[in-house]
């Protein structure tokens, strides 16, 4: 079923739960911008929220920005979003203002890697969701991650079968443990996290 577009060439997602469960986020019409679906947030946050309150939370390649907000909407003490498309940025800096979150949630608009190079900042849980065919994204911001030991728990990682390899790399080269998994369609959902048993 095609999404209904609304304001022009926006369209919306639906938050699944928490404070604004049932309010719609508008995103705009971007080739490449595929929210997670709402399923699969729902087993996302299904995993994560017994550790979700007062956590910090990093939704990289933010898009519409609905991992972060709903983060925010169960329980999570503050998100950092950073997302490089003017568009899709004005779109979540608007979503801020609307449901009030400008408090708890603060926007980067720049390029992930260049974010997560200069950062300083700890977070529990990074949600890493970049355009499904760029995988040398996915490969940089994980290892900065890692390398730079900005995760205090876990990231969530999505990409399809044919990065399944280049995940997979990434896992044993950073001793990496797979927590959880699903998948939707052709869409791989991974909680992993650094192998405390590692050292």
């Amino acid at each position: 079923m095609k999404k209904k577009v609304r304001q022009g060439n926006s369209q919306e997602v639906r938050i699944n739960s928490g404070a604004l469960r049932g309010r719609k986020l508008l995103f705009p019409n971007i080739e490449g911008l595929r929210p997670t679906l709402g399923r699969t947030r729902e087993t996302l946050f299904n995993w994560i929220r017994p550790s979700l309150n007062s956590a910090r939370c990093l939704d990289l390649f933010a898009g519409s920005g609905v991992l972060g907000i709903e983060a925010v909407s169960i329980g999570a003490q503050e998100a950092v979003f950073v997302e490089n498309n003017p568009a899709a940025a004005d779109h979540i800096k608007m979503a801020l203002e609307t449901f009030d979150l400008s408090s708890r949630c603060i926007l980067h608009e720049g390029d992930a890697l260049n974010f997560l190079h200069g950062c300083e900042e700890l977070f529990d849980f990074v949600f890493v969701d970049p355009p499904f065919a760029q995988t040398q994204l996915l490969s940089h911001a994980v290892t900065q991650l890692v390398e730079r030991n900005l995760v205090q728990q876990a990231i969530y990682l999505e990409f399809e079968p044919q990065q399944e390899a280049t995940v997979a790399t990434l896992m044993k080269q950073h001793s990496l443990e797979q927590l959880k998994s699903t998948k939707a369609g052709n869409t791989r959902a991974w909680l992993i996290a650094p192998n405390l048993s590692q050292g």
